[in-house]
């Protein structure tokens, strides 16, 4: 019976993945077929199929960070329950690891489809680059940036995964090899920076920079918090290479650049955006005070009105921020801290005055800035569990005895239908 259901699942995933690629096929133009539905895996094995596949990736990469977004960021104080789905309920009183979670079970397969795809429309491409038959070489470098987002999204928010591979499914991770997640990331990404060296794209060459950054600075909370049950004495991350991708990725950024995934365009729901906006399951955490001013914090309350702006993106298609200026600056004051504290204040000064918020003083405790600038500016992107963990800081929803408050550091579990369906887990 196992193995059956292990058959089930591999064929749904090798279905589902065809089936998208064929979709965005079809979408880009790339194919002139009278039935889209008569296409096989061969079809996506030619040079004409890049864009489609570097589009499927992309497309399954968002759909799977929505549902990954709403658990993680249900635990943390961003959002809270107020619907009728338990689910949430659960995530919203620290219950973390566990397995049953509907919520688990229906996001998890998406998270692994963006993982899964990516890594079969890298191949491919590489194939086509190899034999000089990738003609706009621009697609590699973003599927390599997709595919690294995926790894990182994954590590960020699961304590264990497994990565199967079209019909053999394969055991799980480890909950202490989870870091290895974020090396591969980075392998992505340094090919995704020398590729754009390359062909002269600064565009792409910054985006893989700043997600590069990402990775190496969300490795350092990682192994803040690993193993896990304790908040670290000292929450601060520094020593990973983040900075100098930072800087870098920097230079070639606006003043406050952001990358975000647009949902609204091809019209691909946000999961997270139709629980919030649609069905009311879930709801934005209050606006929190500034660290100085004491009054709203603007950096939140825009960030608030954008994903809840319902006339410009409907209920269901609210954007979600990938990369922006202002992380990167707060990656490079956070590892500045204690070699170059002048560097660090200048940085956070940097990211407040955009928003005319008064500096940051000598005196100020750079824990403090630290962990409110990032709940500030990088509200409802995938960072503040782990930078609740950190720091220290708890939910007022959580309750005594849940895991979130007796482990942290906890994460998202391998849920209960991949168990049972997979005979190596």
């Amino acid at each position: 019976m196992k193995r059956l259901l292990t058959d089930l699942k591999i064929r749904f995933s090798e279905l589902f993945v065809l089936s998208l690629f064929i979709f965005f096929l079809g979408s880009c133009g790339v194919m002139d077929v009278e039935n889209p539905n008569s296409l096989t895996e061969e079809d996506i094995s030619v040079p004409s199929s890049a864009n489609g596949l570097k589009n499927g990736v992309l497309s399954a990469l968002m759909t799977g960070t929505g549902w990954t977004y709403a658990s993680i960021t249900t635990v943390s104080d961003e959002i809270y329950w107020t619907g009728s789905y338990e689910s949430y309920k659960t995530y919203d009183e620290g219950r973390v690891a566990f397995e049953e979670n509907e919520i688990t079970v229906a996001g998890y397969p998406e998270i692994s489809q963006a993982r899964y795809m990516s890594d079969l429309a890298i191949s491919r491409l590489e194939e086509f680059d190899s034999n000089g038959e990738l003609d706009d070489r621009s697609i590699l470098v973003r599927t390599y940036i997709y595919g690294a987002l995926a790894r990182i999204t994954i590590a960020d928010s699961y304590d264990n995964f497994v990565f199967s591979d079209g019909r053999e499914t394969s055991p799980p991770i480890g909950e202490g090899n989870m870091s290895q997640l974020y090396d591969q990331a980075i392998g992505m990404l340094d090919q995704a920076v020398s590729m754009s060296q390359e062909i002269g794209n600064e565009t792409y060459e910054m985006q893989a920079l700043g997600v590069r950054a990402r990775a190496k600075h969300a490795k350092g909370v990682w192994e803040k918090l690993n193993p896990k049950g304790e908040v670290p004495q000292d929450p601060l991350v520094s020593g990973t290479g983040a900075s100098d991708d930072a800087e870098a990725a920097l230079a070639l950024m606006n003043q406050d650049y952001k990358a975000k995934f647009n949902y609204n365009e091809p019209q691909l729901l946000n999961y997270l955006a139709d629980q919030v906006n649609s069905r009311g399951e879930i709801t934005l955490s209050e606006p929190f005070d500034d660290i100085k001013t004491n009054e709203d914090d603007p950096r939140v309350v825009a960030i608030q009105e954008d994903f809840g702006d319902t006339d410009s993106y409907t209920e269901s298609y609210s954007p979600l921020t990938w990369l922006s200026a202002r992380e990167m600056r707060l990656i490079i004051a956070e590892e500045a801290v204690g070699t170059n504290d002048t560097e660090a204040r200048s940085q956070i000064n940097a990211v407040r005055s955009l928003d005319g918020l008064p500096d940051m003083e000598p005196g100020d405790s750079f824990v403090e800035f630290i962990e409110h600038e990032r709940r500030a500016n990088l509200y409802l992107q995938g960072r503040r569990l782990n930078d609740m963990y950190r720091f220290g800081t708890q939910s007022d929803n959580w309750l005594s005895g849940e895991d979130a408050l007796q482990t942290p550091g906890v994460l998202l579990p391998i849920p209960s239908n991949e168990r049972l369906a997979n005979p190596d887990v």
